[in-house]
């Protein structure tokens, strides 16, 4: 067994050194259910030749065909589901630098909730076959500690959709497959259920009065004009708004300029249902001069708890 794993790393490393051309290569591993299949649809579509779960003993023999193929931009997923993987995880790493003129191995995480809602849904089985999901996720959350830590970036996929996914992914990625435009999204969020991990800067307006006091707005959003109404009687409301706009518009520019991809701004209340995701509507029409420059999207991610 240790005399074919040194025959495999001496091939790896002979076919890494060769002349040809060497692709961009992505990696991405990280825990079943926090998006991995979504990552490969998304850079599928880019155009990358996408490969999933590639034993390592095949990895040489690949590259001889793909280097003649000249491949471009490579994406390997690698998880749990290959057996052999975690054994062999710093070796596929170590070639695959090698091998590439720009690689970056991207873990992918999520909150245990989040990964059992999603098996949930999708009926499937987790990987590890254990009977009860909880076991699962923590034995599977062990096993790849250590690989977690060869990571050059780590993203959690929580509390984003496909379409989201691909706005945190792409920043990671872009200079290699596109000219990196600059998009924006304000989220609005309740700081009960935590803060976004994906927020570059955050704004709290759990100083404003709260229309979940008031019985008539309880049960409303700040989607309803009641509750807008509501919050636009009060001067500090008003007032925080245009800050915020105020500073978006002298920011944002700026953001652009040192070739900030992505830039995420997180309104947070109590529970992210009326204050935040009022004042996330307001920006969209104070900010509508500049929504399409920059590419800003409104997502509210707590509204429905």
């Amino acid at each position: 067994m240790e005399e074919n794993k040194r025959e495999l790393q001496s091939n790896l490393i002979s076919i890494a050194d060769g002349e040809a051309a060497k692709p961009n290569i992505i990696l991405i591993s990280g825990i079943s259910g926090s998006g991995k299949s979504s990552a490969l649809k998304i850079l599928e579509d880019k155009g990358f030749f996408c490969v999933d779960n590639m034993p390592m003993m095949l990895l040489p023999k690949f590259f001889e065909l793909g280097l003649s193929a000249k491949l471009k931009n490579i994406l390997f997923i690698v998880d749990i589901r290959e057996k052999s993987f975690l054994n062999e995880f710093e070796d596929y790493v170590q070639f695959l630098r090698l091998q590439s003129s720009f690689f970056k191995y991207i873990f992918l995480e999520a909150r245990d909730e989040a990964v059992i809602k999603r098996y949930s849904e999708t009926r499937r089985k987790h990987p590890l076959l254990a009977d009860d999901i909880n076991i699962a996720i923590k034995e599977e959350r062990q096993l790849l500690k250590n690989i977690k830590l060869h990571a050059d970036v780590v993203l959690d996929t929580t509390d984003v959709n496909i379409h989201e996914l691909e706005g945190i992914l792409l920043p990671h990625i872009g200079d290699i497959i596109y000219n990196p435009t600059f998009s924006v999204k304000i989220l609005s969020f309740g700081f009960k259920y935590g803060l976004p991990p994906e927020a570059d800067t955050i704004f709290d307006a759990r100083f404003l009065p709260n229309p979940f006091f008031v019985p008539l707005l309880k049960d409303l959003t700040g989607i309803n004009g009641e509750v807008r109404e509501y919050m636009l009687s009060f001067n500090e409301s008003n007032n925080f708004i245009e800050h915020i706009a105020s500073f978006l518009k002298f920011s944002l520019p700026l953001y652009r300029k040192e070739s900030k991809s992505y830039f995420t701004v997180g309104i947070g209340c109590t529970g992210g249902v009326h204050r935040s995701v009022f004042i996330a509507e307001e920006l969209k029409s104070r900010l509508g001069d500049i929504n399409d420059e920059y590419g800003i999207s409104y997502y509210h991610r707590d509204i429905k708890k």
